[in-house]
């Protein structure tokens, strides 16, 4: 392993094939943390992934990021996600330029959402790297990976229900062994066969109907509620 706090032609000579970069935030943590609580936990994240990896060169956790959500309370330092994006993509450029092509993404704020489209957006730009999250969920181990995602039982409902003359036929069942996160490193056409992840086979109409109708009701109390709370909140606005 090697860090920032080796020369460069210890990195040199060390040739780390994977890079690591952790990603935290500057935001409040209530009366009784740092305002650098999620950075100091991405750098300790990054520093036991890369001991136990081995050969890496573990980068300093980026500690501006996106907390736009923190903002009413003092200390907390914000980047707009397109900015936070654009750090990225230069960190990782910076770190193809020098050879290093397998390089591990990840965050400990939750707020930190827009590095996953980046993540996708990066390996379709750039074919010659892989970019992977630290984490999901392993083959190896048959831990449980999402059945139903993209164009099977419930989409395929939908369709049946909305527009039926538009489907045509099915196309074969299929549940990849691996997780959604698959998809930001070789896109739908390379994780499953056909474009389907899902049981088109088991589409049911009645149960999508019903499923949707409950569905709009809850998100229309919740709009209902949402607003009239924000109003009482915050003030009405003027309209």
């Amino acid at each position: 392993m090697v860090t920032v706090y080796n020369t460069s032609k210890e990195i040199a000579d060390a040739d780390p094939k994977i890079a690591i970069l952790p990603v935290g935030s500057l935001e409040q943590h209530g009366h009784h943390l740092p305002i650098a609580t999620d950075t100091i936990n991405a750098d300790e994240m990054g520093r036991r992934l890369a001991e136990r990896l081995g050969d890496c060169y573990l980068l300093p956790a980026v500690a501006y990021a996106n907390s736009q959500e923190h903002m009413d309370l003092p200390g907390t330092i914000t980047v707009r996600p397109s900015t936070l994006a654009l750090v990225v993509e230069d960190i990782v450029l910076s770190l193809r330029h020098h050879g290093i092509r397998r390089i591990v993404v990840f965050s400990t704020h939750g707020g930190n959402w827009v590095l996953k489209p980046t993540i996708r957006d990066l390996n379709f730009r750039y074919p010659d790297l892989r970019i992977i999250h630290a984490d999901g969920p392993l083959r190896s181990r048959q831990e449980e990976t999402p059945i139903e995602t993209h164009a099977g039982a419930g989409e395929t409902a939908g369709m049946l229900a909305l527009r039926p003359e538009l489907v045509k036929g099915r196309s074969p069942d299929f549940a990849p062994q691996v997780g959604q996160e698959w998809n930001d490193y070789v896109g739908y056409g390379t994780s499953t066969q056909t474009g389907t992840w899902g049981r088109p086979s088991q589409a049911d109409v009645e149960a999508w109907r019903a499923r949707v109708d409950e569905t709009v009701e809850h998100r229309v109390a919740y709009i209902r509620e949402t607003f009239a709370r924000l109003d009482e909140m915050l003030g009405p606005l003027k309209e």
